[in-house]
């Protein structure tokens, strides 16, 4: 009887230390922080290495070109990347990302959709063998609506089947809207999606403070949600720009310049907290400016950047988080010491 009772506690320690190793596996569980490249050159500097480096960063999401809608020419590449440096280290592999408008979804015929998808790829193909370009996936980035969804998913299982034979994963961005309400918008086809986590505010609104980022907004989108059908990775926003309104319309954004740069321009008069007013016209960041212009400043601290990945992880389980987007000039905004602990949420 004795023995019988010693076996049995033995088993139940037995079950308990393996439970306890995988509950301690599954805490521990790495997860990665990876960056959007979103520049039309492709030319690694010191800075966007190091904070590559020190995040131990091994994905580099890198944009290789846009699909417009043109009505002669119909769907056709812009923004092509210029690569004039193709050393991505210490990157290990590349997700080739490719934006397509909604129009070119709108405007294209379905018996046009497998052609699509043949050149998309081969483009891709042909720029990552020209480049030695380590390539580890297909991303699509499209913000498809009920009217091109029909012809977005027909891309996105073409794409993916093509992906399949080369032996590449195939991923697809989502937004807030579609991963809150999949059951009507619709699950694309595809291995992987990441959430994007900025950009939800109405930029041309007249009472819009941040367009980037407004935490209020997140929450409404995480609440009362099922799970989403797709393994999701996490897009961050690492950004800032000045939005330009000429009589109530967005015309430029002017994202190399600092708030230092608008607090010290003495053509613009300060109207409102990180609003301001050209007084008169003149270049500035790069554009040329008019008098009666409003510029607005949008920017995402390192706190609300906390404050988000804390709502997130409380929500959403993932393996991989991405900054938008690897770009020296925006990156020293943040110490890589605090953009590393971010993912401590999630552990």
């Amino acid at each position: 009887m004795k023995y019988h009772f010693f076996i049995a506690l033995f088993q139940a320690n037995h079950i308990f230390s393996s439970l306890f190793f995988l509950s301690a596996c599954q805490k521990t569980e790495k997860i990665t922080s990876n960056w959007y490249h979103w520049k039309t050159t492709l030319a690694l500097d010191s800075t966007e290495r190091l904070y590559a480096q020190k995040l131990q960063s091994q994905t580099l999401y890198l944009r290789f070109f846009d699909v417009d809608f043109h009505p002669e020419q119909k769907a056709i590449p812009i923004g092509d990347l210029q690569v004039q440096n193709n050393n991505i280290e210490p990157f290990k592999q590349v997700v080739a990302v490719v934006f397509i408008t909604n129009r070119t979804m709108l405007q294209t015929k379905a018996d046009e959709i497998a052609n699509l998808a043949e050149k998309i790829t081969h483009k891709i193909f042909a720029k990552a063998e020209k480049y030695k370009i380590p390539l580890h996936g297909i991303q699509l980035d499209c913000d498809w609506t009920e009217r091109s969804r029909t012809n977005f998913f027909a891309l996105c299982r073409a794409i993916k089947k093509i992906c399949q034979q080369q032996k590449i994963r195939f991923s697809v961005t989502i937004r807030l809207h579609q991963y809150k309400y999949f059951s009507q918008t619709g699950v694309p086809d595809a291995d992987e999606g990441v959430l994007m986590m900025y950009n939800l505010g109405d930029i041309e609104g007249k009472n819009t403070q941040n367009s980037i980022l407004e935490l209020s907004q997140v929450a409404k989108y995480l609440q009362n949600t099922e799970k989403y059908p797709l393994p999701l990775k996490i897009a961050l926003p690492i950004f800032q720009w000045a939005v330009v309104k000429r009589m109530g319309k967005v015309v430029h954004l002017l994202s190399q310049i600092d708030l230092k740069d608008l607090e010290g321009n003495l053509r613009l008069k300060k109207i409102q907290e990180n609003h301001y007013k050209v007084q008169e016209n003149h270049y500035f960041g790069g554009v040329f400016l008019y008098e009666n212009d409003e510029l607005r400043w949008e920017s995402v601290g390192i706190e609300k950047l906390e404050q988000l990945t804390q709502m997130i992880a409380s929500k959403i389980s993932t393996s991989e988080i991405i900054f938008y987007h690897l770009d020296s000039h925006l990156i020293q905004q943040y110490k890589y010491e605090k953009l590393k602990t971010l993912v401590r949420y999630w552990l």
